[in-house]
């Protein structure tokens, strides 16, 4: 039996509010992240983000085959214990690690891009300077 399991956490990181999904399936753990803005959003504006706007959703795919263990349920009260020490110790979770680990990687990806048209740019005003050079001493 395939059993998908998701959850949506909301944190603070100033000065916006982010909304983290987490998916887990089989063994395949994914996690995306969307900005809800500055002011703390309704829960209203959140369930319209889960119902009509989930294709706004960018998931970063991680196997998880190694860490996948079975969560027993947990009451509410301790929930809520557990929630507010994160929130004083900081939020460190393995989904604010996949989301920084696939920022970095979006990064790299970009600085790679940037370079090659830089390169490609230059080749451009090199090969214009060259045809410069020969347009002048052509003597016209």
């Amino acid at each position: 039996m395939l059993t998908i399991k998701s959850s949506l956490t909301i944190i603070f990181d100033p000065p916006f509010y982010k909304a983290i999904f987490e998916r887990r399936y089989a063994s395949v753990y994914e996690v995306g992240q969307v900005t809800l803005g500055t002011s703390e959003p309704k829960l209203t504006y959140i369930y319209t983000l889960v119902t009509n706007h989930w294709s706004r959703v960018a998931f970063f795919r991680q196997n998880d085959s190694d860490t996948l263990v079975l969560e027993k349920r947990i009451s509410h009260k301790r929930l809520q214990r557990l929630a507010r020490k994160s929130v004083k110790k900081g939020v460190g979770t393995k989904a604010q690690l996949a989301l920084q680990k696939q920022i970095e990687i979006r990064k790299i990806k970009e600085k790679q891009i940037k370079q090659a048209n830089r390169e490609e740019k230059e080749v451009i005003t090199f090969e214009m300077r060259q045809a410069k050079k020969k347009q002048k001493h052509k003597g016209h």
